[in-house]
């Protein structure tokens, strides 16, 4: 854990400075400093792609030795089955997998944070304590997907360019056939928040969850392939206390909702995937697979938070609640990280055993 201690207080600081040095932007918010924000990247991607443990890095690095061994991929979808032949041609080494979709899946999630910044070494914590970030590291391929998904997703939904929403899920799916899932969100993040469509989408999320065991077969048939997990995985669902953590967000945005609304044009879109992803979560408590659908929405919990602390609140309570974000999700990511799964952070090529 002591390389996420690290990483956590070197890229909080980092992003509080890249904040500091920003570029004012007419609605009086900041654009990061580059320098800084290249240094805060730097980190997430350096220890990321340098890993040599965690989920299951294991199983990429050996079905990479396969592939150069047998000259063919097994088991992946033909765009991330390409993206490792070509590697391949690189280098042998199937460190060079785990670092390039390290650099890919954590450029465009920094990118996303980025661009839509108030404070932006808030945003860097959340990454980093809500566990997406030791999510990169365990689900790299689907990871990879949505922050792809997540960057250009938004600016398509927000530019109101259908067709090139469609395309993007399109070629996508040649890396995780999951991000299907997404294709509605282009319509269902264009409503207004928490309106009448969106509390009766939340209802029959319950409504799933609730009769699970009859919807499984329909789910199954839209997930494809990748409703093979809900046959071969019976763990069970979710842990309830993420599911408490993704309510978080939605309820600032419902208390806030008239502030955002005025000061936000486009907050309505991120308001609508936090409520996404809280759906896939309550899902998750039937079959967990539903909580790696969240991912693709996830992110936007990450710039919802401190837009509504930076913008929606009086100095009194801007504090308090800048002090209690950065206290409770602390004391989740130890929780989680620490207590409850063990993590032990290996890579052989930084020397940390």
């Amino acid at each position: 854990m002591g390389v996420f201690y690290i990483t956590l207080i070197t890229t909080y600081i980092l992003g509080y400075l890249a904040r500091e040095a920003g570029t004012q932007k007419e609605d009086e918010l900041k654009t990061p400093n580059t320098i800084f924000f290249i240094m805060v990247t730097a980190i997430f991607i350096a220890v990321c792609g340098l890993r040599s443990n965690i989920g299951d890095t294991y199983f990429y690095k050996h079905s990479y030795d396969l592939m150069i061994m047998t000259g063919e991929v097994f088991g992946y979808e033909k765009g991330f089955a390409k993206l490792m032949l070509f590697l391949g041609t690189i280098s042998p080494d199937p460190q060079i997998l785990i670092f390039v979709t390290g650099f890919i899946t954590n450029l465009f999630i920094l990118l996303s944070l980025r661009r839509e910044a108030t404070y932006f070494e808030v945003s860097v914590y959340l990454f980093i304590t809500s566990g997406y970030y030791l999510v990169t590291m365990n689900g790299m391929r689907q990871t990879m997907v949505a922050a792809l998904y997540f960057f250009f997703g938004v600016k398509f939904i927000r530019e109101k360019k259908l067709i090139f929403y469609v395309l993007l899920i399109f070629i996508l799916s040649y890396f995780h056939k999951s991000v299907i899932f997404m294709l509605p969100s282009y319509f269902l993040a264009r409503e207004e928040a928490f309106s009448k469509k969106m509390v009766l989408i939340i209802l029959g999320t319950i409504l799933i969850v609730l009769m699970f065991s009859s919807f499984a077969g329909t789910i199954k048939d839209i997930a494809g392939d990748y409703g093979y997990y809900i046959d071969s995985f019976n763990e069970g669902g979710a842990n309830i206390l993420r599911v408490l953590v993704n309510v978080v967000p939605v309820g600032m945005a419902y208390l806030y909702r008239e502030e955002l609304k005025s000061r936000w044009a486009d907050s309505h879109i991120f308001i609508n995937f936090s409520i996404l992803n809280l759906i896939f979560y309550i899902l998750s408590l039937q079959n967990w697979i539903f909580a790696r659908v969240g991912l693709y929405a996830a992110i936007a919990n990450f710039l919802l938070i401190p837009y509504i602390i930076s913008r929606c609140m009086d100095e009194g309570k801007k504090t308090f609640f800048y002090l209690a974000c950065m206290i409770c999700y602390f004391i989740f990511f130890y929780y989680e990280q620490a207590i409850s799964m063990f993590i032990v952070y290996r890579s052989v090529i930084l020397g940390i055993y």
